[in-house]
Formats: C-alpha cells, structure tokens, sequence
C-alpha cells in the first residue's frame, strides 16, 4: 500500500483559519470526479475548529477554535451544495466585534498577562468582582452537529447546553473525574472512568493564572482506577440484572482512556440480560494531549488509538453484590485509529463494521490518511487509501430513515461513507463518497479551497438547499 508523502509542516496547515465567515455554493460539475450515486441524498454535517487564532492571539491547541459547521446537500440528481459557517456562540460574536480574543480556551490559550489573571483572582475571592471575562473559559462549539427534533445542534464537550428542556434524571457517580463519549443501550448507560484525569485546587489555581491549562493536566494517574461504568436506565432493570443497583463498576484490566466509543450489544440469555459486548478506541499509559508536531491533538505517535473489544458479564456481580462484573479486554486491530462509527441506526444493536479515519503507515501512527472498514467477524479488514490527510468516516445507510430498525446484518454495510480529505501540498480538500460495502472511491467532490480539519459530523437523509440543483447557467456570447 503507497503511502502519500508530505512534511510535517505541509499537513499542519490543515488547521490553518478558514478565512470567510460564510461560504456557500454550488460545486461546479467538472469538479467531481467519478458519479455520485442517485440514492445519496440528504445533508452531511460536519464541526471542528476554523481558525488558528483569534485576533492577533495564536491559539495554543486547535481545541480552542471557534466551531466552523460545513453542509455538504447531495440532492440526488448528480449536484452537491457546500455551505460552511462559523458557529456564531456567544464568546464568538464578542470577539468578532472587539476584533481580539477576550476569552480563555481549555487547552491553554490566554490572552490575558499573568498579573491580569492574578488581580481578577483576587477581586473574585474578595467579593470585588464575581464574574470576570479574564476568568471565563469561551464556548466554542466546536466539537459535533447533529440533527434533533428538526433543529441543526452544534456542541462543546465541556460548556452546557444553551437550551434545556426539564432534567430528566440525575446520577451521582463517585469518580466520575471525565467523560468525553457514552454508549446507549436499551437498558444502560455507559461511561468510563478515566484514569487521566485528576484535577487538585493547585492545578485550578495553575489554569486561572494561565500558567497551566486542563489540557496540559491530562495524562496517566498510577493510583487512579480505570473502570466501566454501567448505569440501568430504569428501576425494573436496577433490581432484575444489578442486584438492586442504580449502577456497578467494572474495572478494565489494561489501563486506558477512552475518547470515542464504538457501539454495545446487549447479551440475552432466557430473556434475561447477562453481559455487554462493547467496542471503543483506547489510548494507552503514555497519552498525553501534547499537540504533536502540530498535526494531532495528541500523542499519537507515542500512544496511538487501538481498536479495542470489551466483553462486560454480570454472573458474578448479581451472585455477590460486593463483587464487581468480569471485563476481558482484546485489542482487534493494530492500526492506529480514531473517530468510530457505525450504522447510525444500529446504535446499541449488535453491529458488524465498524468505519475509522486509520493510520495505515505503522512508521507515522500520528499521520492519519486512510479510513479502515472493520470486521467484527473477522472476516477481512478494508483499507481506503487517501492521497491526503483523512477526518471522521459517516456511514450513511442506502435508503435513510426507511431502514431505521433492520436487523438484517447482511445489508448492514449497504450505504456509503463520507470522508473529508485534506492534500496538504495543494492547500485543497476534497470529499470522498466511498461504497461501504468495498470501499472502493464512487466520487470525489474537489473543492478549490481548504477547510479545516474537523472533529465530528452527522448525516440526515433530508435536503435543505432551495432548488435542490444550481441555477441555469447563461453562456456568454463571444
């Protein structure tokens, strides 16, 4: 398999701002290659960061960008609409204006000076001034998009959200320190206790000051456990698979942090719920969140993402309630991998394939320029090859919302997937329509501009562009 060869410095500049708030268009026909398949047609939804900097301040870690939402609409009929736009948060709007960063970001970025930090603390422990701009770390939702109730929702893992309905439930987990990611199945809910994450009232002192971020805190506890947490979504289900439980422990046996689960399967034996089988990407000991030669958001290199199985059974925990469920943890491929994802309408039903950007250089696991299609069977692995730098797979399912609830594993895989490709020598990124099903390249939509790397996107079989196809072209007469 040939590898694409690029500097380092030429795949950083991935990140590099995209400098127009709004851009939206029609993609000119000679600018996909290759035919896009009738039956795709709906909206791709993508987020991630859109500039390196705010003002004149460079930002310390992509994290810290402002979300930039790009709309790829496939209307069926062979068009493709791009729009993209910067999420306009709060914290965004008032920077745009004061045309500086005014606010702090999670990952270190700090524009204001040691002694700025230092005076605001003291007003705030003295009562002089409870809320400071200088304390407030900005929202950038940048972090996914997705649709719900007919509203287009873009998020930030560590800001609330701007609109809450009613709190259904509310669950007190003892060390419950980070959790990026959770799994949903029909009965439970499912978390990880990381043993990254340890925050002491020196390290909170150390942010504030600027001196330190959450970000630079993030790395391996020796002392700390590493564990599933398994939550029953009801009470029926509390008292019938946990002993009475609202939720049990279960302690994975290599240590791990977990960004981004894969899917979960409940086990059924006479009706009765005995176990969950679990997949996720696992950092091992030596993760850290060091922005590695510019490119990842992590150390890649020295920790790479591994493809990893869990089997949770209940036995022993519902025979003692003192007792915490067997976990056996397998690694399932070498690759270093990120961004899983599966059938989106198979969430917490047992799945096949599992579709993640990959490394398929083992001498450049931080250089992600693949997408790999895997089996749980075992029954063959499928590399795609990009001639670029690759983002998160979406698998879009043939024929949307109709084959919502199939089990029927043996059209699992009819769709297609969607991938962002950046060509760092071009300065371009272009958009892969693979088949799921061989992966092999249906078409390409090669833009003439970049846009930056994301994080996570979603996909609705609905088309919001008016029109549904470009306007008729008048030739001009010579």
């Amino acid at each position: 398999m040939a590898h694409p060869t690029f500097s380092t410095a030429q795949a950083a500049a991935g990140w590099k701002t995209q400098p127009r708030e709004q851009l939206a268009y029609w993609v000119p026909e000679v600018d996909i290659k290759g035919r896009l398949p009738p039956d795709l047609v709906g909206t791709f939804f993508r987020n991630g960061p859109g500039n390196d900097s705010v003002g004149s301040t460079k930002l310390t870690h992509p994290i810290d960008g402002d979300g930039l939402i790009v709309a790829l609409s496939f209307p069926g009929n062979g068009h493709v609409h791009f729009n993209s736009r910067f999420v306009q948060s709060q914290h965004r709007v008032e920077e745009q204006a004061a045309r500086k960063m005014i606010y702090r970001g999670q990952m270190g970025t700090d524009p204001n000076s040691f002694s700025a930090n230092l005076a605001a603390l003291v007003k705030n422990k003295i009562g002089w001034e409870k809320s400071s701009t200088v304390l407030t770390f900005r929202n950038p939702s940048n972090t996914n998009v997705y649709m719900w109730e007919g509203k287009v929702l873009s998020a930030h893992e560590t800001s609330k959200s701007l609109a809450t309905t009613h709190c259904v439930r509310t669950f007190h987990i003892p060390g419950l320190n980070y959790a990026h990611d959770l799994l949903l199945s029909k009965h439970f809910y499912i978390v990880q206790i990381t043993p990254f994450v340890q925050i002491s009232s020196t390290d909170i002192l150390k942010f504030f000051l600027g001196v330190s971020s959450p970000g630079d805190a993030m790395r391996y506890y020796d002392h700390l456990p590493c564990r599933l947490v398994i939550i029953a979504r009801t009470p029926q289900i509390a008292d019938q698979v946990l002993g009475g439980r609202q939720w049990i422990q279960a302690d994975i046996p290599e240590p791990c942090h977990i960004f981004h689960f894969g899917n979960v399967q409940e086990l059924v034996e006479g009706g009765r719920v005995v176990g969950l089988d679990l997949t996720a990407v696992c950092l091992g000991k030596k993760f850290t969140m060091a922005f590695e030669n510019k490119i990842w958001l992590s150390n890649a290199s020295k920790a790479p993402g591994l493809f990893t199985e869990f089997k949770v059974r209940f036995a022993d925990a519902i025979a003692d309630t003192n007792k915490s469920p067997l976990v056996h943890q397998t690694v399932l491929h070498p690759a270093s991998v990120e961004f899983p994802a599966v059938h989106p309408y198979r969430h917490g039903m047992d799945t096949r394939y599992t579709y993640m950007m990959a490394s398929s250089d083992p001498k450049r696991p931080h250089y992600f320029t693949a997408v790999l299609k895997h089996d749980l069977q075992g029954k063959g692995t499928r590399f795609w090859q990009s001639e670029g730098v690759t983002g998160e797979p979406c698998f879009i399912p043939r024929g949307g919302y109709a084959v919502a609830g199939q089990k029927d594993l043996r059209v699992e895989d009819d769709g297609f997937v969607v991938v962002q490709v950046f060509h760092p020598q071009k300065l371009t990124t272009d958009f892969a329509v693979l088949d799921a099903q061989t992966m092999e390249l249906l078409a390409t939509i090669a833009l003439k501009h970049h846009v930056p790397f994301g994080f996570h996107g979603t996909f609705t079989p609905e088309v919001f562009v008016q029109g549904h196809a470009p306007p008729n072209l008048i030739k001009a007469k010579i």
